[in-house]
Formats: structure tokens, sequence, C-alpha cells
């Protein structure tokens, strides 16, 4: 099944990447479909998927600190300021 996602204003459009020490996680989270589907095929599916109805309203990945092989995807094939 081919996922759907909820196209958003420009203004709503937002990337957060947190590091969170306490639980050695790499977090991230987007509602941008594009970035979505890349991070979604680089990394792998979400921890999360936020939903509208039946669409994808936003995705958050929590990486292990020590999966340096999916960090190391993301540094080097995923645009994360692609917007900007």
């Amino acid at each position: 099944m081919e996922k759907r996602y909820k196209q958003v204003e420009d203004y709503e459009l937002e990337t957060v990447v947190n590091v969170i020490y306490d639980e050695n996680i790499l977090s991230i989270y987007t509602n941008k479909p594009d970035l979505e589907r890349k991070l979604n095929t680089i990394i792998g599916e979400p921890t999360k998927e936020y939903k509208v109805k039946r669409s994808i309203s936003g995705s958050r990945w929590e990486i292990p600190l020590s999966d340096k092989s999916k960090i190391s995807k993301i540094i080097l094939k995923v645009d994360l300021f692609e917007c900007l």
C-alpha cells in the first residue's frame, strides 16, 4: 500500500533534530513529504507516524546514537535543510 502524505502550507513546514543524551537517541521529526519519503527509503520506517484521517501529517525517527551506520547515511545522503 502506498503511503499518502498530507500537503501542508510552506509556512507550516518543519524539521526538528534533537539529540536526547539521557536516552542516547537522535530524534528527527519532519512534516515535509519529500523528506519523509527520502528518510523512509534511506533509514527505514519511522518510529511514529502522525496521521490526519488517512494521510500522514508528520513522522518521527528515533535512532540510537550507537547506530553509526544510520546516522552516517542521514548525514551523507539526506539534505535535512533542503528547503532553506
